[in-house]
């Protein structure tokens, strides 16, 4: 089977950019022929870059033939798309379906819907629907705190919402969680389209890291991600936390660093699972519904269990007394609290550290993410085959009459 990813990396790499990379060494592990198609936005500079970008976000027709010689050369069975924002932009669909190979898009936020992609508590959660318009998002700034800026993503997003796009080009959507695969549906994707399938990591490699009563938090540090209550929780508690990574809040996190707050800034990969290996347990005060934070996989692959906000984005990850505990989102003195029912009870985290290592294994491998992945592929792929069989027989063809043919080369 031949796959072809198609990826739009970001500056600054996220989950994202880390499950494009995971997926990709997963396939060729396994056997699979699949090659990656991908741009970034490290190319978008200066001002008119900027202008630039947000031209063609809408529709860009560069990259429309890029993905069009791409295929054509490949061949591929299936395109998977992970991120097409903003360089790529809806347009390649439009290259799928010219060539006649079918498409998967994974939903990893909520940017079909809303220029914000998050969802946030003060936002109007339900006006992010395929049926109603996103223009109300521009005065309040939702993409990157600029009026122009949201304009633009707006702009491609009504106009993809009344073209119809996400319910007649895309073959099938990934959704993460059944909690998104419930917003999406009541947003107006064909649920039928949906599949539920979490990410994954791979295994981490076993350090010889002593843990110690210490918390941990890595991530974007910026206020969606409740900085601001770790730092008003941490005010209350004499254990050490560790922080890593980057942001907007860096410096204040930087100004709030004690004997008890230890700012590490960004780390690479593997000191990040140094430290993941060294700690109690993993704090997620995230204040926004996330669609899949990869810190809570990657916290469980290391067997660290997690104290986050009770949203219902993080309930299908985080079960309470099963691989971690909850506190209300935003308020600082219930995350206190459950720290330090944790700290007191350390027999019952080595215990909730044990499930959170189960619920890895049985969830977020590679192994396991793959069965489901290659099954998906390979339904697409067959109904694509026996597509073009009807067609053959008929004297016609549906779509462009250069599609490849179908290559059904891996049998899993």
């Amino acid at each position: 089977m031949r796959v072809l990813l198609v990826h739009n990396f970001y500056q600054t790499a996220g989950g994202e950019d880390s499950v494009v990379r995971e997926e990709l060494s997963m396939l060729k592990q396994n056997g699979v022929d699949v090659q990656l198609f991908s741009v970034s936005n490290d190319d978008i500079r200066g001002a008119g870059g900027r202008i630039a970008a947000a031209v063609q976000v809408i529709y860009s027709p560069g990259a429309r033939r890029q993905l069009s010689r791409k295929i054509v050369q490949f061949e591929p069975d299936v395109v998977h798309i992970h991120n097409f924002f903003p360089l790529l932009s809806p347009s390649i669909l439009d290259a799928c379906l010219d060539a006649g190979v079918p498409s998967i898009m994974t939903l990893h936020n909520f940017r079909i819907l809303s220029p914000g992609a998050l969802l946030h508590p003060a936002e109007m959660v339900r006006d992010r629907d395929l049926r109603r318009s996103c223009w109300w998002t521009i005065p309040k700034r939702v993409y990157r705190n600029s009026a122009a800026a949201t304009l633009a993503v707006a702009a491609m997003i009504e106009f993809h919402k009344r073209a119809g796009t996400w319910t007649r080009k895309v073959d099938r959507f990934i959704v993460l969680t059944d909690w998104a695969k419930q917003i999406f549906a009541d947003a107006g994707i064909p649920a039928e389209r949906m599949i539920v399938k979490p990410n994954c990591v791979a295994r981490p490699p076993a350090f010889d890291a002593v843990r110690k009563d210490t918390g941990l938090f890595v991530g974007r540090l910026c206020d969606q991600k409740g900085v601001d209550v770790i730092l008003q929780a941490w005010t209350e508690l004499d254990c050490t936390l560790r922080i890593v990574g980057d942001g907007p809040l860096s410096e204040l996190v930087a100004r709030n660093a004690s004997d008890r707050i230890v700012y590490l800034g960004r780390l690479p990969r593997e000191a990040v699972q140094r430290e993941m290996q060294a700690a109690k347990f993993l704090v997620l005060p995230s204040m926004g519904s996330e669609m899949f934070p990869m810190t809570v996989v990657e916290a469980f692959a290391s067997g660290l269990p997690v104290i986050c906000s009770d949203l219902a984005s993080l309930k299908e990850l985080v079960k309470p007394g099963v691989n971690g505990l909850t506190f209300r989102p935003g308020n600082a003195s219930d995350l206190a609290a459950q720290v330090r029912w944790a700290v007191s009870n350390p027999a019952i985290l080595d215990e909730l550290s044990d499930c959170a290592r189960e619920s890895y294994e049985e969830r977020y491998t590679p192994e396991v993410n793959f069965k489901q992945l290659v099954e998906l592929y390979r339904s697409l792929a067959s109904d694509r085959c026996a597509g073009e069989r009807y067609w053959s027989e008929q004297g016609d063809t549906p779509r462009a009459s250069d599609a490849p043919s179908c290559s059904l080369k891996y049998q899993a």
